[in-house]
């Protein structure tokens, strides 16, 4: 019982027959890929490291904006022409995610032309061909990944594949197909969260872009991004979630495999949620609220935050019940334990990544609320003392209190701080003092919506989104009802009167939209 004392490690607050399960599946792997090895069969060893493939289609001339697309890694490290990852999504100019051992790989983009749920060897219709190595990717994260898409061609030694024949998933405008989704979707359930933690790879092969909406984008509202803990769901957020101003807050998930390498997965956050390239915000804010392991790897992130004015701007940081000193049953887990799970290691009091998770302080422009939980208050001694979980003393490490702009406890076990009614009405408090770029009688007006007209396919895709969930603030600027608070809106005023070219096409449609429906603009010109 002795070899698995880390598998009752609290933070998972999973049984010990799931452990032994994966500990079995492991074997199996190790078995297959001593007889038979594989590219495929060795990413799901949690022994082996990992990259993390962030990349993006451009159609310039939108062939395929509206056909079912795929990108697969092809590698011949072990086996000719070796399939692997895949990622399935809808239409060009979204991003995608691959999760792929270190090799040489050939990237393939397929368009299903003749929508037969079938991608073949005809219907090739981008590529690239990426390394991963240290080299390459220190942090074991390669970004940028560009692939331009073109008629399509034929590859001979391509095998066809079928698209999964599950629900097909919400598409967006803004979002990789499959990110908008309901708190009660399988994705989220406890199975997968228990994937998460044991085998990061399968996690990702169901949810490779790590990225979670529950709306379609829109632009004005404030991101609150929350950051899950070991084995935990973007669930277990539900009572703040369903308090939160959605006239004024969208929801954002970073939802990972929580047994994944801490050091990656931080460098994968900071590039979706803060870099800036991924996620482009402009001047407005974003609000971060992690609890238990989450507030770790955002804290690393915020290491390797250059504060430029390209990546965004995050003016309020929560972190909830994090073990900021590591967890001492940790130690005995990567020790004894029979298989260890990468983040596992770093949790470890005495790891690197520990070690140096205060080597920088936050960015001035960024507050630090330090929420901890205690569960035992009759007799408060930070030694001894845990929230159930947590030791006190790890959630208050000295470093982090002194990096932070105020510390609050509250009488509650780990996971039950995120139901603690007093605990949620004030992270409610401070988001309310997070000020939007944007000035409020524009918000007011934005927060109207837009017009419910029937529009043809000659309006692009944008267009009609900007007319229909923001109509109404483009007709208050357009009629003067409003005034310009930024250059881009003086440079619109000019285009509406005439002065200039529209300069893309959402302007464009706007332009069409007035002369189509002149009584709409005439009535809120008088």
């Amino acid at each position: 019982m002795k070899k698995i004392t880390f598998c009752l490690f609290l933070l998972c607050t999973l049984c010990s027959c799931s452990y032994m399960k994966h500990v079995a599946v492991q074997a199996e792997y190790a078995r297959i890929q001593k007889a038979d090895p594989g590219q495929v069969n060795l990413k799901h060893m949690i022994d082996r490291e990992t990259y993390f493939v962030i990349g993006q289609t451009i159609d310039d001339k939108r062939k395929y904006n509206h056909l079912p697309l795929a990108v697969a890694a092809y590698s011949s490290k072990f086996k000719p022409h070796e399939c692997v990852d895949t990622m399935y999504f809808a239409g060009a100019g979204t991003h995608f995610g691959l999760n792929l051992p270190e090799g040489e790989y050939q990237l393939l983009v397929f368009a299903d032309k003749d929508n037969n749920q079938i991608f073949d060897q005809t219907e090739v219709v981008g590529q690239k061909v990426i390394s991963l190595n240290q080299t390459t990717s220190p942090d074991k994260v390669l970004d940028r990944i560009e692939i331009e898409l073109s008629a399509p061609q034929q590859i001979v030694w391509v095998e066809e594949f079928s698209k999964p024949k599950h629900a097909n998933p919400q598409k967006s405008l803004f979002y990789p197909t499959g990110s908008i989704r309901d708190l009660d979707d399988p994705l989220f359930s406890e199975n997968m969260a228990t994937l998460g933690m044991y085998d990061p790879a399968s996690f990702l092969e169901k949810s490779p872009t790590m990225f979670y909406a529950l709306e379609e984008d829109l632009g004005f509202k404030i991101p609150v991004v929350f950051v899950h803990g070991v084995g935990g769901s973007i669930r277990a957020f539900e009572p703040i979630i369903n308090q939160l101003d959605r006239e004024r807050y969208k929801p954002w998930f970073f939802y990972y495999p929580s047994g994944g390498d801490l050091d990656q997965l931080s460098e994968v956050f900071l590039r979706i949620f803060l870099s800036g390239k991924v996620v482009k915000l402009d001047k407005i804010p974003m609000i971060v609220v992690a609890h238990s392991m989450g507030g770790l790897i955002v804290r690393e992130a915020l290491n390797k935050y250059d504060s430029d004015s390209k990546e965004n701007k995050i003016p309020l940081l929560i972190t909830i019940a994090s073990p900021f000193d590591g967890h001492p049953a940790a130690a005995s887990g990567e020790k004894h334990g029979l298989i260890v799970l990468p983040s596992w290691r770093d949790v470890n009091p005495e790891s690197r990544f520990i070690k140096e998770l205060f080597r920088k302080p936050l960015p001035a422009s960024t507050e630090h609320q330090l929420l901890y939980a205690y569960d035992n208050p009759a007799t408060l001694k930070l030694s001894k003392n845990s929230d159930g979980v947590v030791p006190l003393s790890s959630q208050l490490r000295l470093e982090a209190q002194q990096q932070a702009t105020k510390q609050l406890g509250f009488e509650s076990s780990h996971t039950g701080i995120l139901k603690n009614k007093d605990m949620i009405a004030y992270i409610l408090e401070c988001m309310s003092h997070v000020e939007n770029f944007i000035p409020e009688p524009h918000l007011e007006v934005m927060r109207l919506g837009g017009y419910d007209v029937n529009l043809s396919d000659d309006y692009s895709p944008h267009g009609k989104y900007v007319i229909r969930s923001l109509g109404k603030y483009w007709m208050a600027m357009s009629t003067g009802i409003l005034k310009p608070f930024f250059s881009e809106q003086e440079r619109f005023l000019r285009v509406i009167e005439g002065e200039e070219p529209p300069w893309n096409e959402v302007v464009m449609d706007w332009l069409q939209f007035l002369e189509e429906y002149p009584d709409i603009y005439q009535s809120k010109v008088k």
